[in-house]
């Protein structure tokens, strides 16, 4: 998380809280398909979304996928690599972001308590 204060693009196994953290980099999110008149398609990169890569199998071969898909962004996708960490150094991980957060999930609690049912003790 200090990391991307500073811009580097995390690749991450996808546990605790780095799955948390880390938002896996979806270039097609915000792809735009443009179809010209032979029936040829042409997709067209707008902004996409994610702050890195995550890998699930915590084993070399997963490690590889993942450095793989950074290192192609980074060669052939430049535009994609420089807004990836711009995102990064934007993230807010400030303890205030998740004291706000902690503090809507007790008011969703106490706005719906748990029902207690009193049954075999009634």
């Amino acid at each position: 998380m200090y990391a991307q204060r500073y811009g580097t693009v995390p690749v991450v196994h996808a546990t605790g809280g780095l799955k948390d953290s880390v938002v896996q980099y979806d270039p097609f999110a915000d792809a735009e398909v443009k179809e010209e008149e032979e029936g040829e398609k042409e997709v067209v990169e707008k902004e996409g979304h994610g702050t890195g890569w995550q890998f699930s199998t915590a084993d070399a071969e997963g490690l590889k996928f993942g450095l793989w898909n950074a290192l192609h962004t980074y060669k052939h996708f430049k535009d994609s690599w420089k807004k990836i960490v711009k995102r990064c150094m934007k993230t807010d991980f400030s303890w205030e972001l998740s004291a706000k957060k902690y503090e809507q999930v007790f008011q969703w609690a106490k706005m719906d308590p748990p029902v207690i049912n009193p049954w075999p003790f009634s």
